[in-house]
């Protein structure tokens, strides 16, 4: 059975609609060699792609993939401006501006972050954990955020993160059924997105990222497609194994076991 992905939760686009207003004016300033103001204008519209980078580089702290503290953000979006200033005039369409940014910062996170080879005991056996072994890998997500903790605070926003995961993320289909129901009944919105949040850092990168860009930054597959250089179906393929892994996660430890 194949699902549409919709996004139930209202969310201002920022981004994606001011990254398109200001590209005329950043075009300009590149033509006059305006860096500094290039700059400037620049970094009114790379907040939710520095977000993007800090995720990415906390999950592959956790992940090891890389150790703590070997890079900061601020070395990505420094880079970030580089590239901007240097191709800007290769964007032919301004709507393609917001793309191209998380494009680009994927492409730099790439070139930085070897993936170890995912461990598909977690994917494999996700149905038959039993409740201490859920609670114990709880406990390690939670000890393990000394990276992400690191990476946070570059941030002045004592508010990040942004993102917060709800159950209406990953159960699209059959919302009325009794047991997930049951879930909001149980489970407070904390609880909800740090079971999404650990079951995500368990996850290949693919998968951790393109559901990062359809349920925080709110892009359609089509224009996920555009920022992974994959199919569309290929998109939907991701989202669905990854909705399907949160679900079953949720039933084999909050459902099943009581």
């Amino acid at each position: 059975m194949e699902y549409e992905w919709n996004i139930t939760k209202p969310y201002n686009r920022g981004l994606h609609g001011f990254a398109a207003l200001s590209f005329k004016e950043l075009i300009r300033l590149r033509e006059e060699e305006d860096r500094k103001a290039f700059n400037e204008l620049m970094q009114t519209i790379l907040p939710d792609v520095e977000e993007y980078i800090a995720r990415s580089l906390s999950a592959a702290v956790r992940n090891g993939d890389i150790p703590s503290g070997k890079y900061k953000v601020e070395e990505f979006v420094n880079e970030l401006y580089l590239i901007a200033f240097d191709h800007i005039g290769t964007i032919e369409d301004e709507k393609e501006l917001p793309f191209w940014l998380f494009k680009k910062a994927d492409e730099l996170l790439e070139e930085r972050i070897i993936e170890n080879e995912r461990d598909t005991h977690f994917i494999e056996n996700i149905e038959r954990f039993t409740a201490a072994e859920w609670q114990q890998m709880q406990e390690e997500y939670s000890v393990d955020g000394e990276g992400e903790l690191v990476l946070l605070e570059e941030f002045d926003d004592p508010s990040y993160p942004k993102y917060e995961y709800t159950l209406a993320d990953a159960f699209i289909e059959n919302p009325e059924s009794k047991w997930i129901e049951k879930l909001h009944a149980d489970l407070s919105k904390n609880e909800v997105h740090d079971h999404i949040d650990m079951v995500l850092h368990r996850l290949p990168a693919p998968m951790k990222s393109i559901y990062d860009l359809a349920v925080n930054q709110k892009f359609a597959p089509i224009e996920i497609a555009k920022i992974k250089g994959i199919s569309v179906e290929g998109v939907h393929g991701y989202l669905a194994k990854t909705r399907e892994i949160i679900r079953m996660s949720f039933e084999s430890r909050y459902v099943m076991k009581k």
